[in-house]
């Protein structure tokens, strides 16, 4: 509001809070950098200096650990769990996925809940 430049950390911190607050909207450089007040060039060498990442790649991430999130505490679709956390694209979603935590969603899920099954039952069921 004073006009005046925030430091970049700052800077980027509001961007952060922005994209963990709308990652299921659909989010592009040109409407990060209108929202805060920044070129989408300046706002994206400014993001990778400070946190090393994107911020194409940090929204990735964030919608990638949510979707995580929702694959291990609900029964939701894969395709319904895309969608709410702002990758329409199935297949692009999954690709994704697969590429960020070296799992489909759907073995994720598997892995995630025989490893809880094992914690509630205390080891491997025996059969």
């Amino acid at each position: 509001p004073t006009g005046e430049r925030l430091p970049d950390k700052e800077w980027v911190s509001v961007i952060t809070k922005y994209i963990d607050n709308n990652y299921y909207e659909p989010i592009q450089l040109e409407i990060l950098a209108d929202v805060c007040h920044g070129s989408p060039y300046h706002l994206q060498r400014t993001f990778k200096k400070v946190l090393g990442i994107t911020p194409v790649e940090y929204v990735q991430q964030v919608r990638i650990t949510e979707a995580k999130e929702q694959l291990i505490h609900s029964e939701r679709t894969i395709s319904n769990i895309a969608m709410k956390v702002g990758i329409p694209n199935t297949p692009y979603f999954i690709t994704l996925f697969k590429k960020m935590t070296g799992y489909t969603p759907r073995e994720f899920r598997q892995l995630n809940h025989k490893q809880l099954t094992e914690v509630l039952h205390g080891g491997k069921d025996h059969a």
